[in-house]
């Protein structure tokens, strides 16, 4: 479906690029052209021809990250999000805590100012204790929570 789609647009595109209309200035006095307005607005009406032919894919709220904002209650519903569609696992050692979720923390690989999805890390809190990059989180191991996480699961490795 999605490449008969692609071919489809690719058709429209060709068929619908007219020439370059031109568009006399009185101050200049010479002709200045206009296709980057046509080109605007051929691709957002192609935009919404592609949405329409795609009935098969519905896109939900949850599959996407929250709206960009700059406030704790923004960082808190995109760290749901991030854990939650990494399936409640662990990236560097595939622990699954689906059932201790407290146990899994978003790390941030280029420090708190990055909060862009291919800028972070699911990480079991023993994995995140130990990451060096941007700061050092070797302070965590002082927590209760890293001494708890540590009695249930590291055994288990």
């Amino acid at each position: 479906m999605r490449k008969l789609l692609n071919i489809l647009l690719e058709g429209l595109t060709e068929n619908l690029v007219k020439p370059q209309a031109k568009k006399r200035t009185r101050r200049q006095g010479f002709r200045k052209t206009i296709q980057s307005e046509l080109s605007t607005q051929l691709d957002k009406q192609l935009k919404e021809l592609s949405e329409s032919f795609i009935p098969n894919e519905k896109k939900s709220r949850s599959d996407e990250p929250p709206i960009l904002s700059h406030d704790e209650e923004y960082w808190k519903r995109l760290s749901i999000w991030y854990r939650k569609h990494k399936k409640w696992t662990c990236e560097q050692c595939n622990l699954n805590l689906t059932k201790n979720k407290k146990f899994l923390d978003t790390h941030h690989l280029l420090g708190r100012g990055h909060n862009s999805p291919e800028h972070l890390m699911a990480l079991c809190v023993g994995c995140h204790a130990e990451q060096k990059t941007p700061t050092d989180h070797s302070f965590m191991k002082n927590t209760d929570r890293y001494l708890r996480f540590v009695r249930t699961y590291r055994k288990r490795k």
